[in-house]
């Protein structure tokens, strides 16, 4: 049995491990550039290992990654260790502990976060004194459908109902009466007469990084200029699998919005994840208009759901003017721990935490 750290000849057992645990591995290409373009390593020359496996007889059989991330708080510039893939075959649990705490244990760290754990791991994690992000929607997921005959469908496809096929022709002609009733007075709750699309991410974004750093100084941000997000996003803009919108008025960037693909292959719904939203003026009305017209876009591109998770309680107030259905989560997958007193003190309130779908590795593995 050896533990050690992850080199790059280890991508392809340790994406047998992965898909033994049904978790999903990135490309090798995307997988690499984690570091090789990551700007914190590019810029600071860094030493950094892409995290820690446990081997045996040559076989992989438990692994945990990290990547850095760049957070500002205060005007202050953190260096935050971003957990990923982390899954150890059942007879080796035991020795999970082991893999997290070479994880825990990295020098020069501000803050280690975790964004994409489940119950089973979520428990472990606070074995370590892990803590919640303290942020009560991080709970939940809002969804609206937009395909209600297929949602239904798939809600129905496991359960052993006699007639169940005759029972959904029969209903299938009122949801779509009702599906086009609901998105009609959807469309009465926001505007997008200055909503402007684009497909990429150009130096707009520097920007807006610049307002809001200002608007949000208070709140812990991961870096969204234009550097940081081609890297975080470049995946899903070079294959058409997201789109960004501005609300501009009198020539001026009042907020944007970015979505991407997310689809379930087990159950084929092919969903729209809003996964940031950013507004500067009128906050609301901006925001509002933005996630209306990322709802609109979804349904012109025939996705299935629009979900909306991942963001703190005001924003998920201005989702919960769409009516929309909301999922509780079996746990928190938002996790933060720090060594740092002062950035402790201040992450234990939810006042300071603006999360989205852009923090940790949540969109890594889509």
């Amino acid at each position: 049995m050896n533990i050690r750290n992850v080199s790059i000849k280890d991508y392809e057992k340790i994406k047998i491990l992965l898909k033994r645990h049904n978790m999903n591995m990135i490309d090798f290409k995307r997988w690499q550039n984690l570091w090789k373009k990551n700007p914190s390593l590019k810029k600071n020359k860094i030493k950094w290992t892409k995290g820690w496996v446990i081997e045996k007889n040559k076989k992989i059989v438990g692994h945990v990654g990290h990547f850095p991330m760049q957070y500002i708080l205060n005007k202050k510039t953190y260096l935050c260790s971003v957990i990923y893939g982390w899954a150890v075959d059942e007879q080796f649990r035991s020795l999970s502990i082991l893999l997290l705490k070479k994880y825990f244990s990295q020098k020069k760290i501000d803050l280690f976060l975790a964004t994409n754990l489940n119950e089973t791991s979520s428990k472990i994690m606070k074995m370590l004194k892990v803590k919640e992000v303290p942020v009560k929607s991080l709970n939940y997921s809002l969804v609206v459908a937009l395909n209600l005959q297929k949602v239904i469908k798939i809600f129905f496809r496991d359960m052993h109902l006699p007639f169940k096929n005759l029972i959904l022709s029969i209903f299938s002609p009122f949801l779509l009466i009702f599906l086009k009733k609901k998105l009609n007075s959807l469309k009465k709750k926001f505007s997008t007469e200055n909503i402007v699309k684009q497909n990429e991410i150009d130096n707009k974004f520097d920007f807006v990084w610049k307002k809001i750093i200002g608007f949000k100084k208070n709140k812990l941000l991961f870096r969204r200029d234009k550097k940081w997000l081609k890297w975080h996003l470049n995946y899903f803009v070079k294959n058409r699998k997201a789109w960004i919108y501005f609300s501009v008025k009198d020539k001026k960037i009042n907020g944007y919005s970015i979505c991407i693909e997310k689809n379930n292959v087990k159950t084929g719904i092919k969903s729209a994840l809003l996964i940031d939203l950013n507004a500067f003026k009128d906050e609301e009305k901006t925001s509002k208009n933005l996630i209306g017209a990322n709802i609109m876009e979804a349904k012109r591109r025939n996705y299935d759901i629009f979900e909306f998770r991942g963001f703190d309680d005001e924003k998920v107030s201005y989702m919960n003017s769409f009516d929309p259905f909301k999922k509780k989560l079996l746990n928190n997958p938002f996790c933060y721990k720090t060594n740092n007193k002062k950035l402790n003190i201040l992450l234990a309130q939810s006042k300071y935490w603006c999360p989205s779908y852009l923090d940790g590795d949540a969109i890594v593995d889509l």
